[in-house]
């Protein structure tokens, strides 16, 4: 995957707590290809804060529900499973793919 430029957005979500939190961008047009199944998707990018450890996550990965994926963030995982197929990708630059 390339490295797309983050886009102005003007998302704000607003969570049950009441907090509100800003996007810190969108990613436009990003090609998902898994197993050569391909869709072309837009994402946010919100920061997450977990016990005072901010993380990255994306909002709009309809594509995951579709390739039947999990997505964990804080694991840097990517799985996909399809009857007796099973991929996982990672998404840390030290470790590769299966």
């Amino acid at each position: 995957m390339s490295k797309p430029t983050l886009q102005w957005s003007p998302i704000q979500l607003q969570m049950v707590n009441q907090e509100k939190i800003l996007s810190i961008g969108r990613l436009q047009g990003i090609t998902v290809d898994i197993k050569r199944v391909s869709a072309l998707e837009d994402f946010e990018v919100i920061k997450i804060v977990d016990d005072n450890n901010p993380y990255l996550a994306l909002l709009g990965i309809d594509w995951a529900t579709y390739m039947n994926g999990v997505i964990n963030l804080k694991k840097c995982k990517m799985i996909f499973e399809k009857k007796s197929l099973c991929v996982v990708v990672s998404l840390d630059p030290t470790e590769g793919s299966r």
